[in-house]
Parts: C-alpha cells; structure tokens; sequence
C-alpha cells in the first residue's frame, strides 16, 4: 500500500474514533462484531440516502418554482371598492342614419346613386372585422371614398362620428336609485370591439350599484358582415379576456368579483422568469403591453395602426405611422390570423394587481325595445392572493439542517471536523508515516 493510502486508512481511522456524528463511532469499537457492524453501516447508508433524497428533492423544488401564491387572511372591504374601467359595446357598430348622411354626401359629390354607396358601406366592417369581408372589395371601396371625397378620410373621427352616440345607446343611468347623466358617466371611445362606451372615472364609484337602462330598438342598426340578429351589447373589463353578453328585453343583475395580487418586494432579486411577473417601475402593465406589442406587430407587418389606437398621444407620437384603411384589409386578415398574446413573450402580468371578472344571472324580462342591467360587486370581502419566495435563505438552510440532523446528527461543526481530518491531520499522518 502506498504511503498516501496508509495515510489515509489511518484517518479514516481516527475520524470514526473522534467523529462527533452519531453512529460513526460504531463503526470503529464493533468492529470485531461483524453482524453489528454491517447493522450499522447498513443504518448509517440508509440514513445518509434519505438525507440526501430530502434535501436534493427540496433543492430542485426550489429551483423549479421559487416563488408560491397563497390565499392571505387580509382582505378588502367591498364597499370600498372602487369600479374598474368598465366598457359597455353594441353589437351595432354603425349608426343607420349616419351611414345615410353619409352615402347621400358621397353621392353628390361622386355622381353615383345614394343606393350604390349603401350597398357598398358595408364594407366599412373591416375596420371592425377584417377577416368578415374580402380583401379586395374592401380596398375597392377604399379608393372609391378617396375619390369621392374632396378631404382625407380621417379614419378614427370618421368610425367615431359614424358609430351610435352614447347617448342614443343609454336612456338612464342610476346608482343606488339615483339619477345621473350618462354623458357624465361614459364617453364614446374606439376599442378593438368598436366604438364603445367606456365609464369615465370609475374610481368614483364605490359600493354601489350602479343600474343602466339601455336602448335595444334596432331602428338605428346598420346591417353590416357578421351582425347577429339577437345581438344586443357586451360588456368588458380591463385585463379580462372574457365577454358578458345582454340581450335586448332582458334585465340582468351583473356581479363583479375582484381578487387583489400582492408580491413580497423582496421578489425583485429573483429572475424575472421564475417570479412571472413585472413590477410598476420595470415594465409596462400587461393591459398595456399587450395592445403595444400587437400594434408593433401591425406596424412590422401593415406600416399603419388599427383605429383602437390615438396616435396623437405622447407615447404613439412619434411612430410616424397612419391608421390602417380598408386597402389594408388583405395585411390585417393575416395579422389577426397569425397574431396571439403568447407572442409577446416580454408582457408579464403584474406582481401587485387587481383582477376582475363579471357573472351574469338573468332577473327577467322586460319591453324587447329595452334592456336593463345592474351591476355590483359580488360578496362582501375582496380576496387577497400574497406571492412569496418559496423558501427565504434562513428558511432552506433551517429546512436542510433539519433534515441532515435527523438523519445522521450532522450540523455545521460536522463539516467542519470533516474538513478538519481529511486535511488537517491526513498531511499530519503522511508525514509522521514519512519519518
């Protein structure tokens, strides 16, 4: 045997003599008992496999998913609750009326019959619907309004000058059986459903309900691809990929649930990818970043912006791009075709949020020239969801210490007199087996 070898036996030796690990010693003072050595080897090895079992599996768990959502015992009062942003739209995209003032200013000025434009304008739900008309009709009609039209066709005015007025969509507005305006209320503004009515300066309403009667005559309805004949409105909410669907006579009691997400600040040092979720000071909120990815990809693809977007803001003014025609239909059909949210990789949700969702039970029935809806939150308590790292640094070594003690009385002090006679004293025996 070499002189390292010897040295080493030698060590091992003294290591199973000295070792404060529980067990080991065993080994040394029962060696001449061969059936309760191996008993005791056959002890240690299984508790050392478990050991390592435990703290590999808590090690790869953590890896895996470091951070964990939890239901919290905090929550919010729902009659503080303010409403979200809520968006009311018509299945009727395009005022009956105004489409006639217009196709009757399009025949004077172009010399065709006020009933040539009308058949034709219903073209014009390719601005809502790209994929419900042909491509080359759509940019036929196009040309014909750019030559029919002494002034440029200002895409986003002109949808919102054509599309039914707020107004005309609500005939009464009441929170809690009082009266309010409804101009007050909502406003006219394009969204990738239409021209919709969105509530203006929602956080004013808290704890209420808020009741809107609405008009469901179809005297001002323009027939246009892919209108239903039943379809009445549809509500939204801000970040909510679902839709509730209103009927014309029906009257429907809507209940907005809410849940709030909350993250431990702390989870700012974990990687973006295993927390899954952005900060306010890091990113774009993800109802937000959404609409801004598809427009890039419009922009990559179409070199315009569909009419949703307000160029004239700040953050848009300087993509120095136009909104999107119906020349551009062929191009859009294929961008909605191939286009999903799963594509914008870099839109993570946010770490400290409010998610909203809307329930529907239907309350009755009332004139079919009507419809009515009330809405408010549902329950009394706002749950709140916490999002923590898994394991804190203390919690992980706690949990492998514990783990290592149980099984083979190892602690700190263990490793370091490890370290201590495979070094320390193995140079100290090969030299001494040296003289």
């Amino acid at each position: 045997m070499s002189r390292l070898g010897r040295a080493l036996r030698v060590t091992l030796v003294e290591y199973f003599k000295k070792t404060s690990l529980n067990g080991f010693g065993l080994l040394y003072f029962i060696r001449r008992r061969r059936y309760q050595r191996f008993f005791w080897f056959l002890f240690i090895a299984v508790g050392m496999l478990s050991a390592s079992f435990v703290v590999f599996s808590t090690l790869l768990q953590f890896l895996a998913r470091s951070t964990v959502t939890s239901l919290s015992d905090q929550s919010s009062a729902a009659e503080d609750m303010p409403f979200p942003a809520l968006t009311l739209c018509s299945a009727n995209k395009l005022s009956r009326q105004r489409l006639h003032e217009l196709a009757q200013q399009l025949a004077s000025s172009s010399g065709n019959a006020t009933d040539y434009w009308l058949q034709r304008l219903p073209l014009l739900s390719g601005y809502f619907f790209p994929s419900a008309v042909e491509a080359a009709s759509a940019a036929r009609l196009q040309a014909a309004l750019v030559d029919a039209q002494e002034v440029v066709w200002h895409v986003r005015q002109q949808l919102l000058h054509l599309s039914p007025s707020c107004e005309s969509l609500l005939l009464s507005c009441h929170l809690d059986a009082v009266a309010l305006n409804c101009t007050q209320l909502f406003r006219l503004m394009p969204t990738f459903e239409g021209c919709c009515c969105v509530l203006q300066q929602p956080g004013r309403i808290t704890g209420a309900t808020l009741t809107l009667r609405l008009n469901a005559s179809r005297a001002d309805d323009f027939r246009m691809p892919r209108t239903r004949l039943n379809a009445g409105f549809s509500l939204h909410l801000p970040g909510w990929l679902g839709r509730l669907s209103l009927q014309p006579g029906e009257s429907s009691a809507l209940q907005l649930g809410a849940i709030r997400l909350q993250a431990d600040p702390r989870l700012r040092g974990f990687p973006l990818a295993e927390r899954g979720c952005h900060f306010a000071e890091e990113a774009e909120h993800l109802v937000q970043c959404l609409p801004l990815c598809r427009l890039r990809s419009a922009i990559a693809a179409c070199n315009c912006a569909p009419f949703a977007y307000d160029l004239s803001s700040p953050a848009l003014a300087e993509l120095n791009v136009s909104y999107c025609n119906l020349a551009h239909t062929a191009c859009l059909q294929s961008l909605e075709a191939s286009w999903s949210p799963w594509s914008c990789e870099e839109c993570l949700p946010a770490c400290n949020d409010w998610r909203y969702e809307l329930s529907k039970s239907l309350s009755g029935y009332m004139s079919p020239l009507e419809s009515k809806v009330s809405i408010r939150y549902g329950g009394q308590r706002v749950p709140l969801y916490r999002q923590d790292g898994l394991y804190n640094w203390y919690e992980l070594l706690s949990n492998v210490g514990g783990v290592l003690s149980v099984c083979i009385g190892c602690s700190f002090i263990s490793g370091f007199e490890f370290v201590y006679f495979m070094l320390f004293r193995l140079w100290h025996n090969w030299r001494q087996l040296g003289l």
